[in-house]
């Protein structure tokens, strides 16, 4: 039962039933995979746990489903290309052939009602020569720095609370729902350990551990359709810059390839993620 009340004194009320349940875990792709192997029934067991406790804290804290985030990371070799393609096969062919692994981190955040925030770009490099006189603030996604183009908990701190918060607090206001946001991340030592006192209307829930691959919706969802839309991207730009100049070569155009040209390509990709790919969130 779902109550509204206009302005300020929004209220809800709200009791979640098997059926409800049901459909949410379903929404969300909060699936359990049938796996065989003692660790991974293990494994199974603490996931189906976990989604009891979950339906419990939804229910006793009247969360609607507007208001549960979700938080991952993935790498992406952005100067990788398939075994099999031309530019992989020419390279292999080159004296001191170097695979192409330029690797970088990505943050995205996103609900399963098809709303995205800007991923988090994390490179090794502070200031790039690609970025040379572009102003980082303008760049179409957050760009942070780090030793290893890994997440950190000093970056974690900064993308929840300087590029996120106000992010999840304007949308909720804008759909007229209160500002108290679940966020749902994997277990992992990167994440601060004081990250449940970040910010007072962010709750913090942690996936158990050895159950990411399980239970995990982004990576259940659209990571890989979103790689795949920015390896589709890149082709695309490649194929244009030969035809547009016929003394380039694709081999060349894969040379000059830089870290700009790539957060563009990932900006387009990520517009390509449609509602539709988000309900697998």
């Amino acid at each position: 039962m779902l109550k509204e009340k206009a302005g300020p004194e929004y209220d809800v009320e709200f009791t979640a039933s098997s059926m409800w349940f049901k459909w949410f875990k379903n929404r969300y792709s909060l699936h359990i995979v049938t796996v065989s192997g003692e660790s991974a029934s293990a494994d199974v067991m603490a996931a189906e746990e976990f989604l009891e406790t979950l339906d419990k804290l939804i229910v006793e804290e009247n969360h609607l489903p507007e208001q549960i985030f979700i938080m991952d990371e993935t790498s992406l070799f952005w100067e990788w290309m398939p075994e099999r393609t031309f530019i992989h096969k020419e390279a292999r062919s080159m004296p001191c052939f170097k695979a192409f692994k330029n690797r970088k981190t990505l943050l995205f955040v996103g609900i399963a009602a098809g709303y995205k925030l800007k991923p988090i770009v994390m490179w090794h490099s502070e200031n790039p020569k690609a970025f040379k006189h572009i102003n980082k603030h303008t760049l179409p996604l957050y760009y942070r720095s780090s030793k290893k183009s890994w997440m950190t908990q000093l970056l974690f701190q900064d993308a929840l609370l300087n590029c996120y918060a106000s992010k999840m607090e304007k949308y909720c206001l804008e759909n007229n729902i209160p500002f108290k946001i679940l966020l749902i991340l994997d277990n992992a030592p990167r994440y601060p350990p004081f990250i449940g006192d970040l910010h007072p209307q962010i709750k913090v829930v942690f996936l158990p551990t050895h159950t990411t691959s399980l239970i995990q919706p982004t990576d259940q969802g659209f990571t890989a359709t979103f790689k795949a839309y920015y390896l589709r991207r890149t082709f695309a730009k490649a194929i244009a810059a030969t035809e547009e100049d016929t003394e380039k070569t694709v081999m060349q155009f894969w040379k000059d390839y830089s870290i700009y040209g790539c957060i563009k390509n990932l900006a387009w990709a990520w517009g390509d993620v449609t509602k539709v790919c988000m309900n697998g969130i």
